[in-house]
C-alpha cells in the first residue's frame, strides 16, 4: 500500500492527534472491543486477550508480539513457553508507555517480526496492556516501513479500525520516522508515479494502489453497523431537535429552522434545507432579508431518490460557511436522513474523510437513519473517491 504525496511539509503531533480524534468529534476514545483486525493478518488488542491461548487459536493467530513485556504494573507477563505448545511464534519487547521512552529502538525488530507473519500467510496479534499506544505505534511503524505508507495514511488506516491514542512522545517519533523515510525516497511522489516507465515498477505500483483502494472501500452493511452500534445494534431517533456536529455544523429538524430567532441564538449564518418543497417549504427571502445565507435542494426521503446529484453543490455551500468562520444549520424534516447524508458527503468531499469516519463523527453527536438508498449512494461516492486517490493523498 504505497502512499503518493506531493507535500514536503513535516507531519506534526497535532496533525496526527487530529486524525485520531476526528471520528469522535475531537475526543480521544478508548477501544470498544478487546481487539481489532487492522488489515489482513494484523491484529491490535489488549494484553488479556493475548494471555488466552484458546482465544489466540480461535483467531488463527500464528505470531504474538507483546509490546509491554514485564511483570510490574502496566505491563503484560508472557513468554515463549506459554505459546510454544500452541505453535505460536512470540516476540517480547520491554517498552514503557512514557512520552520520553525511546520506542524507535524497537521498530526494526518489531517490523521484521510482523513482516515474517504476513509473509508466511499467518496472523500476528500485536498487543500492549490496552492496545492503544505501544502496540499501535509498532503497527504504524510497520505500515510506514514495509507498506510505504505515510504516517498520516497509516494513522487513518489504523484509526478506521480501532480507537488508538499513542502518547505524544510516540507520535513525535513516528513523525521523525516519516521525515527520515521521505528523505530516503521511501514514498512515491505524485510526479514519480506519473513518470514511472519501468513496467515491473508500474505493475507493483498498480497492485499497491489497488490494495489501498480496497482498504478505503466500504459497504452499506458496514455503515449501518456504525450507525446502530451505539444503541446496541438498533436504529434510534434523535432525542433532541438539533445537534452540533462540529464547531461549524448543526443538523436538525426543519420546523426549528423556520424561526430565525432560533437560528440567531445558535449564531447560525447559513441555512441548508435538504427537503425544500419535499416536506419543509422555506421562504428564501425570509432568510436573506434577515442576513442569512440560504441554499435549498429538493430531495425526497425515498430509496429511489438520486440525492447524489446534490452532493457537490451542498458541500460547496457548507464549505462556504466553514471558510467564513460561520455556522451552518443543515436540515430536512426530522434531521435524520437527507440532512445527515449531505453532511457526510461534505466531510468526504471537502475534508477527505472516508465514509466510515464521517459516519462515526456524525453518529457520535446525533442519532441518524439515512435510508438504504442514500447509504448506497454514499458508499458509491466513497468508493469513487478512493479510486481517485482522494483519501490516500490527504495530508
Amino acid at each position: 500500500m504505497a502512499s503518493y504525496f506531493d507535500d514536503d511539509r513535516p507531519c506534526t503531533i497535532e496533525e496526527l492527534e487530529g486524525i485520531i480524534t476526528a471520528p469522535s468529534g475531537g475526543l480521544t476514545m478508548l477501544p470498544s472491543s478487546p481487539y481489532d483486525e487492522i488489515c489482513e493478518g494484523i491484529y491490535i488488542g489488549e494484553g488479556d486477550s493475548a494471555c488466552s491461548i484458546n482465544r489466540m487459536k480461535g483467531l488463527g493467530i500464528t505470531h504474538v508480539l507483546n509490546a509491554a513485556l514485564g511483570k510490574d504494573a502496566f505491563h503484560v507477563n508472557t513468554n515463549h513457553v506459554m505459546y510454544r505448545k500452541a505453535g505460536i511464534h512470540f516476540l517480547g519487547i520491554e517498552a514503557t508507555d512514557f512520552i520520553n521512552y525511546n520506542m524507535t529502538k524497537h521498530f526494526e525488530k518489531a517490523v521484521d517480526f510482523i513482516e515474517s507473519a504476513v509473509e508466511a500467510a499467518g496472523k500476528v496479534f500485536v498487543h500492549c496492556v490496552q492496545g492503544v499506544s505501544r502496540s499501535a505505534t509498532l503497527v504504524l511503524a510497520f505500515l510506514m516501513i514495509k507498506r510505504h505508507m505515510t504516517v498520516q495514511d497509516a494513522m487513518r488506516m489504523v484509526r478506521s479500525k480501532r480507537e488508538v491514542c499513542p502518547n505524544p512522545g510516540f507520535l513525535q517519533q513516528l513523525c521523525q520516522l516519516d521525515e527520515r523515510l521521505k528523505k530516503e525516497g521511501h514514498y512515491v511522489t505524485l510526479g514519480e508515479k506519473s513518470l514511472s516507465k519501468n513496467s515491473e515498477s508500474q505493475e507493483c505500483l498498480e497492485k499497491e494502489s489497488a490494495s489501498l483502494i480496497r482498504f478505503y472501500e466500504c459497504t452499506v452493511q458496514e455503515i449501518e453497523q456504525i450507525l446502530k452500534e451505539p444503541a446496541g445494534g438498533i436504529f434510534v431517533m434523535p432525542d433532541s431537535v438539533y445537534s452540533q456536529i462540529d464547531r461549524h455544523i448543526f443538523i436538525g429538524e426543519g420546523e426549528f429552522a423556520l424561526d430565525t430567532e432560533n437560528l440567531r441564538r445558535l449564531q447560525v449564518t447559513h441555512v441548508l434545507n435538504s427537503a425544500q418543497c419535499r416536506g419543509i417549504n422555506s421562504n428564501p427571502n425570509m432568510y436573506t432579508n434577515s442576513g442569512f445565507h440560504f441554499f435549498a435542494v429538493m430531495a425526497l426521503d425515498r430509496i429511489d431518490c438520486d440525492i447524489s446529484q446534490f452532493f457537490n453543490t451542498a458541500a460547496d455551500f457548507i464549505e462556504s460557511a466553514v471558510k467564513s468562520n460561520g455556522k451552518v444549520y443543515v436540515h430536512c424534516v426530522k434531521g435524520v436522513s437527507r440532512s445527515p447524508t449531505l453532511v457526510m458527503a461534505y466531510y468526504m468531499i471537502k475534508c477527505n474523510m472516508t465514509l466510515p469516519d464521517a459516519a462515526r463523527l456524525v453518529r457520535a453527536h446525533r442519532e441518524i437513519i439515512p435510508n438504504i438508498g442514500f447509504l448506497r449512494q454514499l458508499c458509491q461516492l466513497n468508493n469513487n473517491l478512493a479510486r481517485e486517490g482522494h483519501f490516500s493523498s490527504a495530508s
